[in-house]
């Protein structure tokens, strides 16, 4: 005999018109100790009306009924929007009938002569639809997850931004002014004292023009995606002494996605900057690899400081952790103190 532990009471609609039926299945589940509220009804109202009102737990179905049949009261179901069990209880059907049944959407199938294979089924699938239930929270769970990751990630890059206008352009702009200053109290040296304002002018444009590519999406349709990636590269190797080398293996922009085309783009950003902050490297290797179905990207440098031997640490590194698990990226980190760092990441394309 089988012996059903629950924690509550099971709400059951049963689709029946033959009550020496209905009564033979309650018989069976109170055989089998399931502790259960029983609803019958043969009416298709009766039966949208328990939909909402009664609020059950399982659904089982006779396939034939005076107003309608399993089919119509599948279909029904399914338009509830209701996540719990759907099981047909009739007579012998055909093999084909029963496969339709299920591929329409039902549970499972039970035959009247076999009732003993009820309380086993209705179990079995509650326990499968409440799998089911877990894993899509979890997945909503996962989705969340990265969404706020994605916000942490872009209120970091606007208080880098930020950082990057009071600490470096503001200065740049407040020595101008000095310069100013000076050339309107020193006449004699007032054409020294006004170039050397222009000087700071000058760099301060460049350096908008650099943080205008951070805030700005550049546009791939007019430049390329590859072109853009070179263009930010020289810029950044003409701003420091360390030596770049780019290299693009095979790589077909159609195949890949403007979204992902950006990301990629921005974690070229943010490593190069971050190995710039930290690393102080002599040279960074930036290598773009398309395969049949994968695009790889590789950032190796020679930095000294030490990186985390660890897939992912840091806010830097989670980043652009997050950036790749979006569009299904896998990271990889190896590194050494003193021995700089390697950074791979493959993505489906």
């Amino acid at each position: 005999m089988i012996v059903i532990q629950h924690d509550k009471k099971i709400k059951i609609l049963h689709l029946e018109d033959v009550s020496d039926d209905a009564e033979l299945v309650k018989r069976v589940l109170k055989k089998a100790q399931m502790d259960a509220e029983i609803m019958v009804v043969d009416k298709k109202n009766d039966y949208v009306l328990a939909l909402m009102e009664f609020s059950p737990d399982v659904i089982l179905s006779d396939h034939s009924l005076p107003s309608f049949n399993s089919v119509e009261a599948l279909s029904i179901f399914h338009q509830s929007g209701m996540k719990i069990p759907f099981i047909l209880v009739t007579a012998a059907i055909s093999e084909e009938y029963a496969v339709s049944v299920i591929k329409a959407g039902a549970n499972d199938y039970i035959l009247k002569d076999h009732l003993e294979n009820l309380p086993g089924a209705i179990t079995g699938a509650l326990e499968k639809i409440e799998q089911e239930i877990l894993l899509e929270n979890k997945k909503a769970q996962l989705v969340k997850n990265k969404t706020n990751a994605l916000l942490v990630v872009h209120e970091t890059e606007r208080r880098q931004m930020a950082n990057e206008l009071l600490e470096n352009i503001n200065q740049i702009l407040a020595t101008s002014n000095l310069y100013i200053d000076c050339a309107i109290s020193a006449e004699d040296k007032h054409m020294g004292f006004m170039l050397n304002s222009k000087k700071c002018i000058l760099l301060a444009i460049d350096e908008i023009k650099q943080l205008s590519q951070m805030i700005m999406p550049p546009s791939f349709e007019d430049t390329g995606f590859i072109e853009s990636l070179n263009s930010w590269i020289h810029i950044k190797s003409q701003a420091c002494s360390i030596k770049f080398v780019a290299e693009w293996k095979n790589v077909d922009e159609r195949l890949i996605s403007g979204q992902l085309q950006l990301a990629i783009y921005r974690i070229v950003q943010e490593q190069i900057n971050n190995i710039i902050r930290y690393c102080y490297a002599k040279e960074i290797q930036v290598l773009l690899e398309q395969t049949k179905n994968r695009l790889s990207l590789t950032i190796r440098d020679d930095g000294v400081a030490p990186h985390t031997a660890k897939p992912v640490d840091g806010v830097e590194l989670e980043n652009i952790n997050t950036r790749a698990e979006i569009h299904g990226g896998e990271m990889l980190v190896n590194s050494e103190p003193q021995k700089g760092c390697l950074l791979t990441i493959s993505f489906p394309i």
